[in-house]
């Protein structure tokens, strides 16, 4: 399991506030990113959250899942 500890930060804000504007179920992990500062900070907002996202096979999708995704594809980095 991916440990997530320590500050990160944002590589692509215009990206992510987009993300935070969408009308979409994953809307309250990506305001909690641009948020917060810390892992620790965002997992404490987002807690256990769970959503539904339609047509994905990987469903329900967390708060750490989103996170991780964002994570890989860039948008934000360790600190």
């Amino acid at each position: 399991m991916t440990d997530l500890r320590g500050r990160y930060r944002r590589m692509n804000d215009a990206f992510l506030r987009e993300k935070a504007n969408r009308d979409d179920p994953r809307r309250p992990f990506y305001v909690a990113m641009l948020a917060n500062e810390t892992y620790e900070a965002y997992l404490a907002e987002v807690g256990s959250k769970e959503v539904m996202v339609e047509g994905y096979q990987q469903n329900p999708i967390t708060g750490r899942m989103e996170i991780l995704y964002a994570r890989r594809s860039g948008w934000i980095a360790d600190a």
